[in-house]
């Protein structure tokens, strides 16, 4: 497969011809225009290597190669820094920023070639792996959402995965209540933070180790703790950073979706809809996957739940409810009222309570469909 270089440059005809020099070579070449799609494509599409012009208007390229550098996902992407200025002190503030190395314009072709050769071949650079992220929403309030994120999250880690568990409600989560959690630090504290100030030390220092083995970032305790606002490059950030260092992400978001829940719900691996077996709970359930599929989220990635908490003869046929809502059900969750509230008043979840039983066999059930 061709190594893929990305090209950062205002000037459109510098980007077709250092372009075309490097696509004769037998590189696949990524382009962008500003320091901005710089950053999105560098993430997006794992180039191997850089070449980034230092004189753009707005964010410039120290500017950019020093965000790049701030990211864990790109923190070891080798990059040439390519301008018109060929002063030593030019060339030392590229290094400082995190450089790799320096052409100076108009850049003779075959050195450029010899350059990026030398600097792929002299690379260590891999891509880090991405965490594969899993997001529960609710059809509507009430159904359950953060019992199955929290008892799933517990689940992967007792089959030996490295799990993050994210509470996204903005202050009305309850992650840390199940968890029996009394958090110092919370999201809170990282939205006041300006997203591109966000580092992997930063969201880490954030994190609760709970006994189960599973990390998490829970929600501000209450409308007084949110100081920062709840935006989509804050979701981004936080969840950039917290992908490279665990290999699952799960995310309670309530059943809320706002703008910024919208975003991040397009670059999820897997979005668990959850619902119960009524009527009113299933037509808002077609309604939400309607929308997901407004918001262009695959439907080979929506999985549903269902989690049945009354044990009623008036319930539908899993048959009835999968008719009703068009699809496969992933996972049907028989009735267990009693276990899951004397789960809630203890602080304990049922997976790390009672790891064998039913229930438990249910949640390693859901679990092994989506690793």
């Amino acid at each position: 497969m061709a190594e893929k270089i990305l090209i950062v440059d205002d000037d459109v005809n510098a980007l077709k011809l250092i372009g075309y020099t490097l696509h004769r070579e037998g590189y696949e070449i990524i382009a962008a225009q500003s320091g901005q799609e710089a950053l999105a494509k560098a993430q997006a599409e794992e180039p191997q290597l850089v070449i980034l012009d230092i004189m753009m208007p707005g964010m410039d390229g120290y500017e950019v190669c020093r965000r790049l550098r701030a990211i864990p996902q790109t923190a070891q992407l080798p990059i040439i820094m390519l301008t018109a200025k060929s002063q030593v002190e030019d060339k030392v503030a590229g290094f400082e920023a995190g450089a790799d190395d320096y052409l100076t314009k108009p850049v003779i072709p075959a050195e450029l070639v010899a350059r990026v050769r030398a600097l792929l071949l002299r690379s260590t650079y891999v891509a880090p792996v991405k965490a594969k992220s899993i997001a529960f929403i609710g059809a509507k309030g009430g159904v359950g959402v953060t019992t199955l994120a929290v008892n799933l999250a517990v689940t992967l880690a007792q089959m030996d995965k490295d799990v993050i568990l994210v509470d996204l409600q903005p202050y009305s989560g309850a992650v840390a209540l199940q968890l029996g959690l009394n958090p110092v630090s919370t999201i809170a504290d990282l939205l006041e933070v300006e997203p591109a100030a966000l580092n992997q030390s930063m969201v880490e220092d954030s994190l609760i180790t709970h006994p189960s083995g599973i990390r998490v970032l829970p929600a501000a305790q209450g409308p007084q703790s949110i100081r920062g606002e709840f935006t989509a490059p804050h979701l981004e950030a936080i969840l950039n950073n917290l992908e490279t260092i665990a290999q699952y992400i799960i995310l309670d978001m309530g059943s809320q979706l706002s703008p910024p829940t919208q975003q991040v719900l397009k670059k999820c691996s897997q979005v668990i809809l959850v619902t119960e077996p009524d009527k009113i709970a299933l037509t808002l359930a077609q309604r939400a996957l309607d929308s997901l599929q407004t918001l262009k989220v695959k439907g080979g990635r929506i999985g549903i739940v269902v989690v049945n908490r009354t044990r009623s003869a008036s319930t539908p046929t899993r048959s009835t409810m999968e008719s009703t809502l068009g699809r496969e059900l992933l996972s049907l969750f028989t009735p267990a009222p009693e276990l899951f509230a004397q789960a809630a008043i203890e602080g304990v979840p049922v997976a790390w309570a009672q790891q064998t039983g039913l229930q438990a066999d249910m949640f390693r059930e859901l679990a092994q469909r989506l690793i």
